[in-house]
């Protein structure tokens, strides 16, 4: 790392900033996450069935909603730049491309969800499950188009650097959706039992409502309303392209990730239940952390916007430099539970003082050390991937994820976990491997592009 750089950053001016627009977003996914663990509680108790057809639209919509994510994620990137260099007309005609391409992305997404139910069936699954799996998915279709407004919406108060808004909306939002579900899934009063389909409707509701209110609050906002009350006008420049050309690629980077972790899950499986087991246990806290120096990612993409519409490139690069600083100081202190407590994190899932339960914690045990090593590195990954996106350099960041995930950790990961018979262990080392590497070509990439962006005259 550049230790002029590092010997230069200062509390306040660096980690502080970046920690204010972290911490909110931080918030807001553990809230966020709620919802899926209680949606869970509540069809659990419908049966088996209900829960497995659960689970198969889960994975779908998790992947979908992820890929839509990301390429909406370029919202906020083109916001901080515009908003750091002061043009608020420049905001706003962002703001008008983002609903048209909200608008654009959910026919298309909208088609798959309804026609899902066929391509499960192809895939083998069970006709009662995939009859079940219909139901919800059909439900949640018809609350696609509010809940992408919902991501355009927060991308503009995430890219003007006001995280904490977005937090307070997820804490007013998750009971409404807890409410609905439960309501409908249930039958309580007065409504029909809607089983399944309950919990597909009970978003869908909860989506129409949270997004109607959203849009109001902003119209009404003496801070937004200078941004929403424009965004019908057709003058140029049109940023649709542009929003485009930096979105795909990193809907295209979730959709790579998840595709291999999905890869990974099945191979687990191939090998032995308890594999899958302690595989699953070890995920469970790779997502959560994950999501935090997520949002450490996006809250330097947002900082180091801001600096580079102003043309403060040297601030930028120290934002950059604080940004993964942090994400490494919490992914090593984590790692230490990983390592020294792992019976702690095993026994939330597990009893693990039963003996039926012994291989299944001795492989957790062993994926989760692994796993300690795999996070550090992926801190700094993401918070490079932050930086870069900061930058509007998106395309890169899909290259590195292809090969990382793909190109190394996939094939060698199988190649010791199955025909070399090391067991799971083979991917999570296979991981760690693809991460290292991933790391060393988006931080070259990092110093090619910061570097090159300070002798441009006009960094937007």
């Amino acid at each position: 790392m550049n230790h002029h750089a590092i010997n230069s950053l200062s509390l306040k001016h660096d980690f502080s900033p970046v920690l204010k627009l972290a911490i909110p977003l931080i918030l807001t996914g553990a809230f966020q996450s709620s919802l899926g663990f209680f949606e869970n509680i509540f069809l659990a108790h419908l049966g088996r069935e209900v829960l497995a057809a659960s689970a198969l639209v889960s994975w779908l919509f998790f992947t979908m909603i992820s890929i839509i994510f990301g390429t909406l994620s370029s919202v906020n990137v083109l916001i901080s730049h515009r908003y750091g260099a002061k043009d608020h007309e420049g905001v706003t005609l962002v703001l008008r491309d983002a609903f048209l391409l909200a608008l654009l992305l959910t026919l298309p997404t909208f088609l798959l969800f309804w026609y899902a139910s066929d391509i499960l069936s192809l895939f083998g699954q069970k006709p009662e499950l995939v009859a079940l799996a219909k139901l919800y998915l059909h439900a949640l279709a018809w609350g696609l188009f509010p809940k992408f407004l919902l991501i355009v919406s927060f991308e503009l108060v995430i890219g003007l650097g006001h995280s904490r808004t977005i937090m307070v909306f997820t804490i007013l939002s998750i009971p409404l959706y807890i409410l609905f579900s439960y309501v409908l899934i249930f039958g309580k009063f007065g409504f029909p039992m809607l089983a399944i389909a309950g919990a597909g409707w009970g978003m869908t509701f909860a989506d129409w409502i949270i997004a109607t209110i959203v849009c109001i609050l902003l119209w009404l906002s003496k801070t937004y309303k200078r941004y929403i009350r424009s965004i019908f006008t057709l003058v140029k420049p049109f940023y649709l392209w542009e929003l485009l050309c930096i979105g795909v690629p990193m809907g295209a980077m979730f959709c790579v990730e998840t595709g291999y972790f999905f890869l990974m899950t099945l191979a687990m499986g191939w090998i032995s239940v308890a594999t899958l087991a302690a595989n699953q246990i070890a995920f469970q806290y790779l997502g959560f952390l994950t999501s935090v120096v997520f949002s450490i990612s996006q809250a330097l993409t947002v900082r180091m916007g801001h600096l580079l519409g102003a043309n403060e490139f040297n601030g930028a690069k120290r934002s950059a430099y604080a940004g993964i600083i942090l994400s490494l100081v919490f992914m090593l202190l984590i790692a230490q539970l990983y390592w020294f407590f792992p019976g702690i994190l095993i026994s939330v899932d597990l009893n693990i003082n039963n003996h039926a339960n012994s291989e299944t914690v001795h492989l957790a045990t062993l994926f989760l050390f692994i796993c300690g090593f795999f996070q550090i590195f992926e801190s700094i990954r993401l918070s490079l991937f932050g930086a870069l996106r900061g930058l509007k350099d998106t395309k890169f960041t899909l290259i590195t994820s292809i090969i990382g995930f793909w190109c190394i950790s996939l094939p060698i990961g199988y190649l010791f976990s199955i025909p070399l018979s090391f067991g799971g262990a083979g991917f999570w080392w296979a991981m760690v491997a693809g991460a290292f590497c991933s790391v060393i070509l988006l931080y070259k990439r990092f110093c090619f592009i910061i570097s090159r962006s300070s002798m441009t005259p006009k960094f937007l």
